[in-house]
């Protein structure tokens, strides 16, 4: 492909060379250029890409695209942009022919949420009987094609190779998790969204976010990709930022929430229970009938925010209902893990301090009168604020924390466990130090009664520790499992 065709909308100011030379590929990764490639010099977090404009001509780059125009003796072209990010992602979609314009592409952002939300999505439209697309935290997926993720919104090259992939595979219905990195670095740049949800807002990411308001900021950016002349976005009206941007939207939102003023609401007599999700959802297009074996309150506006975004792209009532029934547990998101006669040990992904205490708020819900025991810790080299913030809400809703491990990386777990403690002490809950977190799940499960409801926070579908510079398989699930047989040997309910 010409480099000419590639840099169609992106604002270029200056060209030395030939514009029409031969592109081979695209990439920001010096390590991954190799002859005839367009390496965009982007500049990172620690290290500017222009540093490695040596290497990449080195490697045979054809052209580099960069923010200053570097000073090289070599015949490539190089080509100079004011915003080398916001090119990249639309040299990207041009290499891959636009993909996301043959797509009815649904986007979801917020804090809490995204990943059930995309998954009850691709629930509804693998309903339809067609191919379904898929870009979230857990995984990738282009009609029969899966792939692990290896982060929530992969950076520009990879969006539009899957996005790709995703039209190859006759794919017309996708959707997609939008992260705020991904909004505020341009990962998705150029792209028009069909439908968007916003879940909510609470504090996460505050070492890359200056702010609520910085934060708040780079949610907002999905909702100027969509089309809003008519209602294509779909908001948490229950949460205070879904309210201002409902007033930002006007007549382009569709609202959710659990009060009947909000254009989607729970009908009278909704079930949430132990046995899941049971009532209907009242919307714009009709009641939509809710049979879901997924738990609690935060599943309720999970499935009302997607029930907006496929009515928006157009999918039928009964189709939706079939991909809400089809859709039996997400993994690592209010998970379930148990064997008979074993005590109810839920694993979450929460790992911040609003969705530990919706996810305990829920939990008490469901089971009204039992103990309640968390498991949790903080990640380490990632904010320290919001430590003390979870180990208060811990200390006021569970009956007894149990501190341990999360990721602790370069630090010591036990300064993250003290940092934890200092809002634990605010409070009058009981609270455990055990740093091991595999000896932490395992106290909690062989204690719990079956009085006893057991929480499992922060990792979800991870299925690794780091510690340090190692990174170790490690799935609470696995652990919860293990725990539970060797508690139910010892008891004599297992032969």
């Amino acid at each position: 492909m010409k480099l000419s065709t590639l840099l169609e909308g992106v604002k270029v100011t200056e060209t030395r060379g030939n514009p029409d030379v031969e592109i081979s590929s695209v990439c920001s990764d010096s390590r991954l250029v190799r002859e005839g490639a367009l390496f965009v010099a982007v500049a990172g977090f620690k290290v500017d890409g222009a540093r490695f404009v040596d290497s990449a001509l080195a490697k045979g780059a054809a052209a580099v695209l960069a923010e200053a125009l570097p000073s090289v003796s070599s015949s490539a072209t190089v080509v100079k942009t004011p915003d080398a990010r916001e090119a990249l992602a639309v040299v990207a979609g041009n290499f891959y022919g636009r993909p996301a314009a043959k797509l009815q592409l649904v986007g979801v952002t917020g804090t809490s949420g995204k990943t059930t939300t995309t998954k009850m999505l691709e629930s509804i439209f693998d309903a339809t009987g067609e191919p379904v697309g898929l870009i979230g935290t857990i995984d990738y997926r282009a009609g029969e094609l899966t792939e692990i993720a290896d982060r929530t919104t992969p950076d520009a090259i990879v969006l539009q190779e899957w996005l790709a992939r995703m039209v190859e595979a006759r794919v017309t219905r996708a959707v997609m998790e939008v992260s705020s990195h991904a909004l505020a670095l341009k990962r998705s740049y150029g792209i028009s969204f069909a439908a968007a949800v916003f879940t909510n807002i609470s504090r996460d990411h505050f070492d890359f976010h200056r702010d609520f308001e910085d934060y708040f900021s780079a949610k907002k950016i999905l909702f100027d990709q969509i089309d809003r002349s008519r209602r294509t976005a779909v908001v948490n009206a229950d949460d205070v930022y879904g309210r201002r941007l409902l007033d930002e939207l006007g007549a382009a939102a569709w609202s959710f929430g659990r009060e009947t003023s909000s254009d989607i609401h729970p009908a009278p007599g909704f079930e949430i229970s132990v046995r899941g999700l049971r009532g209907e959802v009242v919307t714009p297009s009709g009641n939509v009938a809710v049979e879901s074996p997924l738990l609690g309150v935060p599943n309720l506006y999970n499935w009302m925010g997607a029930i907006g975004a496929s009515l928006a792209v157009g999918v039928a009532i009964p189709t939706i209902q079939r991909g809400i029934e089809a859709l039996q547990t997400v993994r690592g998101r209010f998970e379930s893990v148990s064997i008979e006669g074993g005590p109810t040990v839920l694993v979450d992904y929460a790992h911040k301090p609003d969705a530990l205490e919706k996810l305990l708020h829920a939990v008490r819900e469901l089971a009204a009168g039992k103990k309640l025991v968390v498991v949790f810790g903080c990640g380490g080299d990632r904010d320290r604020g919001k430590r003390p913030e979870m180990g208060e809400i811990a200390g006021r809703l569970a009956d007894l924390s149990i501190i341990t491990s999360d990721n602790p990386r370069s630090e010591d777990p036990e300064k993250i466990i003290d940092q934890i403690e200092e809002g634990m002490r605010r409070t009058k809950g009981v609270h455990l130090r055990i740093a091991d977190r595999r000896e932490a799940i395992d106290r909690a499960v062989s204690e719990a009664g079956d009085d006893t409801m057991v929480v499992i926070a922060g990792k979800g579908h991870e299925n690794y520790q780091v510690i340090g510079d190692e990174i170790a398989h490690f799935d609470d699930r696995e652990e919860v499992e293990s725990a539970l047989r060797k508690k139910s040997h010892k008891s004599g309910t297992v032969k």
